[in-house]
């Protein structure tokens, strides 16, 4: 009936021997079934069982099926039920608001439906789900709940698994008239209830505890309401319609690659699934669901703080596939049980799961480090039920203008954060309406688990977390907003014409194509008008400058923007790290008495590697100088020889190097990170650290830094970067009570930051003069 065997033939001369259960809501519904049951069955007196299967907020009435479950064994039971049809809303979804109020068309009450029958009985379908004999429903039974109280024919947990099964059959059916979006949950509770290793796990906690098992199972039932999401067609439906209008400034379709969203329909269909979407504002959370319902896809369940669970808004998420979770239950047994065998419940039976693994909104653009609650949760539920093959499917969510930067650039360089409020809501909603260019996404490859590690195998959790980050990004394209802000913040204050901005973009595009870099449709294609189109965008948001009163159009961005414009380079800055450190130490060796420049050169990149473990993921150090190697041979096959040679073989890599980066990646690590060092620096031989106020300090100090020109821009000032260096510190040991021996140690860091520091502007300065050799217009005429 709903374990997914072919369906089984309706025969007329076995009418005598078959039940139908009529899943009706109301009379005219009843009546329609009976209707259609008279005149299709060929039994004058067909058996039938009425029940409102899909309202199944309240205890079925079973009596009348209990009874009429005796029969024999090969007795065919077939589940009914009406499908009310809506005009056009397979084209467009248009789904209203006023349908909260009014309810779904698509469950019309008794005089709705009487009405609906007047104009057009078309509209109402008879279903008819997958019939099963009783034998089969019995042989079920006993395999998924381990028999229950079903000792005989007549069993009140049989009849309730039956109708179950009715149920699931009928949605089934629906879904192949409604479409795969609507597959949502039912009856999880008493799946829940009935499931043999949620009472073997009840068992366990008694024994635990010393509780009886009665005590646990009446401290569960209240929790179960309160952890499981109820979804419904009409709140994913409303939810669909809040998500596209809060889409409304971006263009109507998403880009994404046919051949990853086939594959993501192909894992959600055979594989318990997690989609980990990264953060980088209010509204990426909304893509993967978006993308999932556009295209027929199962909803995803998201995750909330209890916190969030109140009035209208809670009930509306939790009808739309929202958990509420508590942020802490690590005394409450019961709680943690449920909510493990919940998670299990939903990955067993393929529905996906979806959440932010960085945990929070990434505040400067690049990935943030991963937060283990969720996956913890999930995993520890896989491994507690046994549940194999879990997906964890990497997601990224590129705009060409993300409307929260300006708030983060506002909050980390110290200024006050607006209060999240009604008001706040309105103007952010109001904000999105803006034009704001293209939305694309990008799904990685699954991180497979083929079996989850233990609850305490913390080693394995992070591995996992960090395969996952790797993956995510892999797969984050270069963006016409990204490369653009890379490009003229590694030039600034210097701007650029038109001429020099297309070139460093076709030299950055090619030298990422070449490396198998994901790229953005608008600069693989190449399309004048597409890119003129973003760039239109970008100069109307105030984000670049662009210059059109003399010969040339000149491009810029103004100081003031370029904490914003930052956030945008960095989330591409991975890519480019590998480069960077490669360019910042052959810049370091070209000015210095080496000796064995090889062993100097891999010194030099041991060490920028250990100064900046706070803010990128690196492989494994062996892998990692793979990766080194890689780069260095496709900037020149026969690098090794050229970097032993020494001074002349290091000029030649430079040279091959041009245009350079990596002053425009690193550059504003090291300029935050000196700021720290010298506000330790000038400690006192007995002085403890306040980490929280040499942080505020350091948001002051760093803005008389940026006056005096000691740091290059306003984008090396944010409270994350100072904390990130303070943390490289402590590593470090430098955040002990001052003594003159770390007081040395602390001066001879900022040395090094600032000797890196004046390095790359010696690499901003290479990169101006290219430009500035390059002919006008004019002088090319």
């Amino acid at each position: 009936m709903a374990d997914g065997t072919a369906r089984t033939p309706i025969i007329t001369e076995d009418a005598a021997d078959r039940l139908y259960i009529i899943d009706a809501r109301n009379g005219v519904e009843r009546q329609l079934l009976l209707d259609w049951v008279h005149a299709t069955a060929g039994d004058k007196d067909p058996q039938w069982a009425s029940l409102a299967i899909e309202d199944d907020d309240h205890a079925l009435p079973l009596e009348t099926l209990r009874a009429r479950l005796d029969g024999q064994p090969s007795r065919q039971v077939v589940p009914l039920r009406v499908a009310w049809r809506i005009p056009g809303f397979e084209r467009d979804r248009a789904l209203k608001f006023r349908h909260i109020l009014f309810g779904d068309p698509r469950h019309p009450g008794s005089l709705r439906a009487r009405l609906i029958l007047l104009r057009d009985r078309r509209r109402a379908q008879i279903l008819v789900g997958e019939a099963a004999t009783l034998d089969a429903l019995r042989d079920r039974f006993a395999a998924q709940t381990g028999g229950g109280d079903a000792a005989g024919p007549d069993g009140a947990e049989f009849a309730g698994f039956v109708a179950r099964q009715a149920g699931l059959a009928l949605d089934v059916a629906e879904r192949g008239i409604r479409g795969t979006r609507y597959k949502v949950p039912r009856f999880v509770a008493d799946g829940l209830r009935t499931s043999p290793k949620f009472r073997a796990a009840l068992a366990e906690l008694s024994e635990a505890t010393g509780r009886p098992v009665a005590e646990l199972f009446r401290e569960a039932r209240p929790l179960m309401k309160e952890v499981i999401a109820r979804p419904s067609a009409l709140f994913l439906d409303l939810r669909a319609r809040l998500d596209r209008m809060m889409f409304g400034g971006y263009a109507p379709e998403m880009e994404v690659d046919a051949a990853e969203l086939a594959r993501l329909r192909a894992i959600l269909r055979e594989h318990p699934t997690a989609i980990l979407f990264t953060h980088k504002t209010y509204i990426d959370g909304a893509t993967p669901s978006r993308l999932t319902y556009e295209n027929d896809m199962p909803m995803l369940h998201s995750f909330g703080g209890a916190n969030l669970d109140f009035a209208v808004m809670g009930e509306f998420f939790r009808r739309s596939g929202m958990i509420f979770i508590r942020r802490s239950f690590q005394d409450q047994p019961v709680y943690k049980l449920v909510l493990r065998h919940y998670i299990a419940w939903l990955l067993a039976k393929r529905f996906p799961l979806s959440w932010a693994f960085e945990g929070t909104r990434s505040r400067l653009g690049k990935l943030m480090p991963p937060k283990y609650g969720l996956m913890k949760y999930v995993l520890d539920a896989a491994h507690a039920t046994g549940t194999r093959g879990v997906h964890f499917v990497p997601f990224v969510t590129s705009f060409d203008l993300i409307r929260d930067v300006e708030e983060y650039a506002a909050e980390q360089t110290g200024r006050s954060k607006k209060p999240e409020s009604l008001s706040w809501f309105i103007g952010y909603m109001k904000s999105l309406k803006e034009p704001s260019g293209r939305i694309r996404l990008d799904i990685g490859n699954p991180v497979v688990i083929d079996t989850a590690p233990g609850a305490d195998d913390k080693r394995a959790l992070e591995k996992i977390a960090f395969a996952v980050a790797v993956e995510a990004n892999r797969v984050t394209p270069l963006t016409v907003t990204s490369v653009m802000c890379l490009i003229l913040l590694g030039m600034a204050p210097r701007g650029a014409t038109s001429a020099e901005l297309l070139g460093a973009i076709g030299a950055v595009t090619d030298w990422a194509r070449a490396r198998g870099i994901r790229i953005s449709s608008d600069l693989e294609s190449g399309d004048d008008a597409a890119l003129s189109a973003t760039v239109d965008t970008l100069v109307t948001s105030g984000l670049l400058t662009r210059y059109e009163a003399g010969s040339e159009n000149i491009y810029s961005i103004d100081p003031a923007k370029h904490p914003m414009a930052s956030y945008y380079r960095n989330i591409i800055a991975h890519h480019f790290l590998d480069r960077a450190m490669i360019e910042l130490a052959l810049f370091e060796l070209r000015d210095a008495d080496s000796g064995d420049a090889t062993a100097a050169f891999w010194a030099k990149i041991d060490r920028l590697r250990d100064l900046f473990k706070f803010e990128f993921f690196y492989p494994p150090r062996d892998e990692h100088r793979i990766a080194i190697e890689a780069e260095l041979a496709r900037i020149d096959l026969v690098w090794d020889r050229r970097l032993a040679s020494g001074d002349r073989g290091i000029a030649q890599l430079l040279r091959r190097c041009q245009p350079v980066v990596g002053h425009a990646i690193l550059l504003p690590f090291a300029e935050a990170y000196s700021v720290v060092a010298d506000l330790l620096a000038r400690a006192k031989p007995g002085d403890a650290v306040d980490e929280k106020a040499l942080l505020d300090a350091a948001l002051t100090e760093g803005k008389q830094a940026y006056l005096l020109r000691r740091i290059s821009s306003e984008a090396a000032i944010g409270k994350l970067l100072f904390a990130n260096g303070l943390s490289l510190m402590r590593h470090m040991g430098l955040t002990d009570e001052a003594t003159p021996v770390n007081l040395a140690a602390r001066r001879a860091l900022l040395i090094e930051l600032r000797g890196l520091a004046n390095v790359m502007e010696t690499m901003r300065l290479s990169t101006v003069a290219l430009a500035d050799r390059l002919p006008s217009p004019g002088e090319q005429a």
